[in-house]
């Protein structure tokens, strides 16, 4: 039910888009003013902070304790911890496509709860760990992020994603058709983040981008990802892999609260789980 519940989101966001298309609607370009988008890079409030920040889905437990975090523009931040200590749901918090249940999210000194559609869009790109490759061009792949993404465009942001040479060798270029079962493991994750980079976001949030890959290719994406800094874009990746984290300008691990008050063994109710920077 989690798994679709989350497909039906992204299905519903995907089906507006298309509409809009349909009907005519001309969608804000990368250039175009947004609405929440007044804050530069050098102010402040750019960036990405958490203040007491709980995190878990609506109506079900708390899965960590009070969290404090900050991502200045242009910085990397890594979440690590063992599987089920909320990573994946913290993120989606960070992202505001889940309220916090307690504390405060600011993304450019906005609530990205309140962020909607083209809006959120200009602020903050997340990449899921199951996010799709379409049956269809690499362009057209990389166009769900931004529908007026030129030839050019496309080619630089395979290249910050490291698939410069994987385009080449294709035998139509940006023309040629993929699926997700056509391109590798390691190209497919690339190709997401290529997918992301494409977006006028600031901040990417990414969500195992190295998962089910060899320990030299993971580490080799997991360096090229913690340095995309270096553009300017501020980058938070939650992970298993811990050998490139040096990489990063900081790290959270997530651990399971382990207080005396920890629930028994036998008890049906959840173990409370918790953060240390």
């Amino acid at each position: 039910l989690p798994a679709a519940a989350s497909q039906l989101r992204r299905s519903a966001a995907a089906a507006r888009r298309i509409t809009a298309l349909l009907d005519g609607a001309a969608e804000p370009s990368s250039s175009a003013p947004v609405a929440g988008t007044a804050v530069g890079k050098d102010s402040p409030e750019a960036g990405l902070t958490a203040t007491g920040l709980v995190a878990g889905w609506p109506g079900g437990p708390a899965l960590a304790a009070p969290l404090d975090l900050a991502v200045p523009a242009g910085t990397s931040l890594a979440i690590v911890g063992p599987s089920g200590v909320g990573k994946t749901t913290l993120l989606l918090t960070l992202a505001g496509m889940l309220p916090p249940q307690a504390g405060m999210v600011s993304l450019d000194g906005l609530d990205p709860h309140d962020l909607r559609g083209s809006d959120r869009a200009a602020h903050v790109a997340l990449t899921a760990e199951d996010a799709h490759i379409f049956t269809t061009s690499v362009r057209e792949n990389l166009r769900v992020a931004r529908g007026d993404l030129t030839d050019d465009e496309a080619r630089e942001v395979l290249a910050a994603a490291g698939l410069a040479t994987w385009v080449a060798s294709l035998p139509l270029g940006l023309d040629t058709p993929i699926t997700g079962e056509t391109v590798s493991g390691g190209e497919r994750r690339r190709l997401l983040i290529a997918r992301a980079l494409a977006s006028p976001a600031p901040l990417l949030l990414l969500d195992e981008p190295a998962e089910h890959l060899s320990a030299e290719v993971a580490d080799a994406l997991m360096r090229d990802l913690l340095a995309l800094t270096a553009t300017g874009r501020s980058v938070v990746v939650v992970t298993h892999h811990t050998s490139a984290l040096d990489a990063a300008d900081a790290v959270i691990e997530l651990v399971p609260f382990t207080s005396p008050l920890q629930a028994p063994l036998d008890s049906p109710e959840p173990v409370q789980e918790t953060a240390t920077p």
